[in-house]
């Protein structure tokens, strides 16, 4: 049976994290999302918060923003060298993601994952996306907003994913040539598209 790896991406709040968790138990392989910025803290001693706090910026290769609290858990090193800390930080999640599918089938759920293992043949790139009024809506009911704000915090949130994957990738996070399959998860459902992922998975093995 050959390893399989599935990158899941997912358009914020469309249930894309929901899926890869179903697709994971469905198929009994791993999940790996939090594990990522676990093991990459683990092999490189900066603290998990800089991981959380980076993967939250909106970056640009012209000005990089650097919240006040860019600094905590970071060793020395990290701070005397010319390399930006956003950029070791995702070395550092690559090299995490690189030893987390090793000889294994799995599913990963990181921005820019599809990037990372754009060289590994056996890696099977997904986008998760789904219509902006159920986006507006997940975000209302997760955080307690009005739609009118959750509609100004899902513009917030798109342009920070936008600003990542392009710093980190060079291209644009939705471009179909970066993904080998896109799922609406609002017109197909949940069920349907852990349905998709399984039957893709059990044709190729």
């Amino acid at each position: 049976m050959e390893n399989i790896i599935f990158t899941i991406l997912e358009e914020e709040n469309s249930n894309g994290k929901i899926i890869a968790e179903k697709l994971s138990k469905e198929l009994n392989i791993p999940f790996y999302d939090k594990e990522i910025i676990e093991l990459a803290s683990k092999n490189s001693n900066i603290s998990k918060n800089v991981f959380y706090t980076i993967d939250d910026w909106k970056l640009s290769k012209i000005i990089t923003p650097f919240p006040a609290d860019f600094c905590i858990g970071f060793s020395l090193p990290y701070l005397t060298d010319f390399v930006p800390i956003q950029d070791k930080v995702f070395f550092e999640k690559s090299k995490a993601i690189k030893q987390l599918v090793e000889n294994k089938s799995c599913i990963i759920f990181c921005k820019c994952s599809n990037y990372i293992l754009k060289d590994y043949k056996n890696c099977i790139n997904i986008l998760i996306y789904s219509n902006d009024e159920e986006r507006i809506k997940n975000i209302s009911d997760k955080l307690n907003l009005s739609l009118k704000d959750s509609k100004k915090f899902l513009k917030k949130q798109d342009k920070k994913l936008l600003s990542y994957y392009g710093y980190f990738t060079g291209e644009n996070w939705d471009n179909k040539k970066c993904y080998d399959l896109f799922l609406n998860s609002s017109s197909l459902g949940i069920k349907n598209c852990v349905y998709i992922l399984k039957s893709l998975y059990n044709s190729i093995n």
